[in-house]
């Protein structure tokens, strides 16, 4: 005898559904600055894990330095690992003077997009926390608006975070624990208070990670967010748009 699911049974599992749905929080590991010394470890740890990331790269990283176009290659073979744009130069660490010169700005970007074959044109401004997405925007400081506004109008997604895991520069080891940037994960998935709600984009860079116990700690924080089943690890060319 054919069982048949009763229409109120069918209303029951779809509320179910908008409920687990709603709950679900999800998380963007987006590493900075890459490739450097800390990327080959990142990852190893990633193919391990198989763990969804997104690497910001620098071009003139990997064209100046036979080892970082190695690991360069690393991350283009590894097929949990999306490569996006963080500009060819990095500014050359100068911010200001960077985005003062709007043309050369966007040019840098653009060669850096050209350069690295990148497939995607998702960009984070070196220095900066902008964010241009679907008529949304957000500003950190006024000095690089243009440049922002100046790259959606040729086509690009500009992103920017909401949390991020900081580090020492002079050795590049993190400062944070990694229960406290669980806690602030935690946080930010409750409270709501990202740039969009139930997505948390966390910055990290690829310097922090170039010993084993510096390594371990990525592992850990994976695990522990891992151990959430509202969590859902997720590449930045699915953010909500």
């Amino acid at each position: 005898m054919k069982k048949t699911v009763s229409f109120f049974t069918i209303i029951v599992l779809m509320i179910f559904n908008q409920i687990q749905a709603q709950n679900k929080c999800y998380i963007y590991l987006t590493f900075d600055d890459g490739p450097l010394n800390g990327s080959e470890n990142i990852n190893d740890i990633i193919l391990k894990e198989k763990v969804k990331i997104s690497v910001f790269m620098v071009g003139e990283h990997v064209i100046k330095n036979k080892q970082m176009d190695t690991y360069a290659k690393y991350y283009e073979e590894n097929p949990y690992i999306d490569e996006y744009n963080h500009s060819f130069t990095h500014a050359n660490n100068h911010y200001e003077a960077f985005y003062n010169d709007v043309q050369k700005s966007v040019n840098d970007i653009v060669y850096n997009q050209s350069l690295l074959k990148l497939p995607y044109k998702i960009v984070r401004l070196p220095g900066r926390n902008m964010w241009r997405l679907n008529g949304k925007s957000k500003n950190d400081v006024s000095n690089g608006i243009q440049t922002a506004d100046q790259l959606v109008k040729l086509g690009y997604k500009v992103v920017g975070w909401d949390v991020e895991w900081q580090h020492h520069e002079n050795d590049g080891t993190p400062i944070q624990s990694v229960d406290e940037m669980y806690k602030w994960v935690q946080n930010l998935c409750n409270s709501g208070n990202t740039f969009t709600k139930n997505n948390v984009v966390m910055l990290i860079h690829d310097e922090m990670f170039q010993k084993s116990w510096e390594e371990s700690e990525l592992k850990q924080l994976i695990i522990l967010l891992r151990s959430n089943p509202n969590y859902v690890f997720e590449q930045m060319r699915f953010y909500p748009q």
